[in-house]
């Protein structure tokens, strides 16, 4: 390494030679779907199953259940809100009878309370 260079984050770690094997390719997506599952890198992912221990962070991602989660709470709450506005609109005209929408907007709700459930977040 040239004088008065910084190492990069990779010439700091800690681990040494490179384990590889081949593998299927319905073995690799099973690993890389199990791992998404985990929420660990492939590399974590079968460490910690062939050393039986975890060697590394417990999550570096979220699962991808959990990610999609997230994304359908965030498209609840975008037509959610559309709908309260919508309502606010045509409270004047009243278009469509007030306890309709109000029972929709609750509806939402119970939706956002139900994917919060399942991320193991409260509402």
């Amino acid at each position: 390494m040239a004088q008065g260079s910084k190492s990069s984050g990779s010439e700091k770690r800690k681990r040494g030679p490179i384990i590889g094997f081949r593998a299927t390719e319905e073995e690799r997506a099973s690993i890389q779907s199990a791992a998404d599952r985990a929420g660990l890198t492939v590399g974590s992912y079968v460490r910690a199953q062939a050393l039986k221990k975890p060697t590394t962070r417990a999550v570096r991602r979220p699962p991808v259940q959990t990610a999609q989660l997230a994304q359908l709470l965030g498209l609840i709450g975008t037509a959610g809100g559309s709908l309260q506005r919508i309502a606010l609109l045509l409270d004047d005209k009243e278009a469509l009878p007030q306890p309709e929408i109000i029972a929709a907007i609750n509806e939402f709700r119970e939706a956002a309370a139900v994917v919060m459930q399942l991320m193991g977040k409260r509402s």
